[in-house]
């Protein structure tokens, strides 16, 4: 299916995975359903946590990169090393 001679698209959060198409304002609207399987995930994604800096890269923002940052934001991005 062609998708580039369709200038008007259309989603809504109560049908994920469908997209709504027209050709032209004046036209009808197309349904085309873009996802490869058409079940729908019901379970929400499980929570990645962030694996933190490591003591090295800590040092060097705040050796570093400290002296760019503004003060009230330089204990947020570079905070003093803890060994």
């Amino acid at each position: 299916m062609c998708y580039k001679k369709y200038q008007y698209y259309r989603f809504h959060s109560s049908r994920p995975g469908t997209v709504f198409a027209k050709k032209a304002t004046d036209r009808p609207e197309e349904v085309f359903f873009i996802m490869k399987d058409r079940e729908i995930p019901s379970a929400e994604p499980c929570l990645i946590l962030p694996a933190g800096l490591s003591k090295n890269r800590v040092k060097y923002l705040y050796r570093t990169v400290r002296g760019f940052v503004r003060p009230c934001y330089q204990n947020i991005t570079c905070p003093i090393p803890t060994d």
